[in-house]
């Protein structure tokens, strides 16, 4: 078998092309193989899909195949022209690549590949291949996927804000809850910032059912204008949040009334055991616990009212939920603890958001859990300075895409 017929069976292009020509350099480990048509060939408008004789051919254009051997495999041809007489002069597409990709299919398959696998430093050192040109294969991929999602949301969203950059910049983290997957990457989180992008989704927004958050009164205010018919879900992590920055703030209040110095340092160093739930109290430090509740009252009495308020979830019913909070707001406005008595009043002003979350069994959890991922983007590419590609770079890793071009 001839290099020829080798890489006319190897590479296989799709009829009427074939390889005409195989030229390989062993010096500079590259081989260089042209793809022709026959004389005669028609070839279908892509447009209108017409059968159509060769008007002219483009100048000769040049892509990156999968590798021979360890060496680098480049494609040429002159892609045909026809002249339709509906839509003009229009360039057939490329046999093995898609678009005005300078990469075959088959290559930009690998290199997402690569690319889901290691950072873009070693998907470029692997594939031979500049960051520029990772970085383009990398953003037409989600480009792509994005293209094949189609406008369509799915019925229950989550909403999250995320730090980004340096200086405190945010950007607000769009999830479907169903499939642990990341909607999109709004940058910002001010109600200016992410209002336009509810707005260009008004019409997919009507099948969404619910949208879980934290308490913030933008993020509610947004859901509240563009999806009034989604019910507005607080996740269990947010409330649990607010409950221990009271028991964290009535420490720190009643550390200060201690007079002794030597008692105050040993409270401050065991402050951390006040943020734990009962049953994951180290036993080996659960006897100092006790030693401290008991020296520190009030600390003590706003961390069993937050404990208390853990059974709130497992109310079976709403009309359940809703008996068992009204019992706990009693205990908490009447414990003589301020920070206590601002939470326990935090907590009603949301209660509606509070009793859709139990009633629908919504949690944020999946929202946090990719914050966790995108953390590990952001230290993979060592951060972003430009907020499209850190998007992209999301997107790619997160967004559970379909990215992959077809093939011939």
């Amino acid at each position: 078998m001839d290099v020829v017929a080798f890489y006319q069976g190897m590479i296989a292009p799709p009829a009427p092309w074939r390889v005409c020509r195989v030229a390989v350099d062993p010096r500079g480990q590259r081989v260089d193989v042209w793809l022709e048509h026959g004389q005669g060939e028609r070839f279908p408008c892509p447009d209108c899909g017409i059968a159509l004789p060769v008007y002219d051919h483009t100048p000769e254009r040049v892509w990156r195949h999968l590798d021979t051997c360890e060496y680098q495999t480049w494609l040429h041809a002159r892609l045909p022209r026809v002249n339709c007489p509906q839509d003009g002069t229009r360039q057939v597409p490329a046999p093995l690549a898609e678009g005005s990709s300078r990469f075959t299919s088959r290559m930009e398959r690998r290199c997402i590949d690569t690319l889901r696998e290691c950072s873009r430093s070693g998907a470029a050192t692997l594939a031979g291949l500049s960051w520029d040109e990772v970085d383009g294969l990398m953003a037409r991929a989600v480009e792509r996927g994005m293209e094949r999602r189609g406008p369509e949301l799915p019925k229950r969203l989550g909403l999250d804000e995320k730090a980004m950059f340096k200086h405190h910049r945010y950007s607000t983290i769009v999830t479907d809850l169903d499939q642990g997957t990341v909607v999109d990457v709004i940058d910002q989180r001010t109600i200016a910032a992410i209002d336009p992008w509810f707005a260009e989704r008004k019409t997919a927004l009507k099948g969404v059912e619910a949208v879980a958050m934290d308490m913030s009164a933008g993020y509610a205010s947004v859901a509240a204008k563009h999806m009034p018919q989604a019910d507005i879900c607080f996740d269990h992590f947010h409330v649990t949040m607010v409950a221990g920055r009271f028991v964290d703030e009535v420490r720190k209040a009643e550390q200060k009334e201690f007079e002794d110095k030597d008692e105050r340092t040993q409270f401050f160093r065991s402050r951390y055991l006040f943020l734990y739930n009962e049953e994951n109290i180290p036993e080996h430090r659960r006897e100092r616990f006790e030693e401290l509740r008991a020296v520190a009252v009030k600390t003590g009495r706003a961390w069993a009212i937050k404990e208390s308020l853990r059974e709130l979830w497992h109310c079976g019913t709403l009309a359940d939920a809703e008996a068992f909070f009204r019992k706990w707001f009693w205990w908490a406005t009447h414990s003589r603890l301020e920070p206590v008595r601002k939470g326990a009043h935090t907590l009603k002003r949301h209660w509606n958001g509070i009793a859709n979350a139990i009633v629908r069994g919504i949690t944020n959890a999946c929202t946090e859990g990719l914050n966790s991922k995108i953390e590990k983007v952001k230290r993979d590419a060592f951060g972003f300075r430009n907020k499209d590609r850190m998007r992209t770079a999301i997107l790619f890793h997160c967004g559970g895409l379909e990215m992959y071009p077809a093939l011939p």
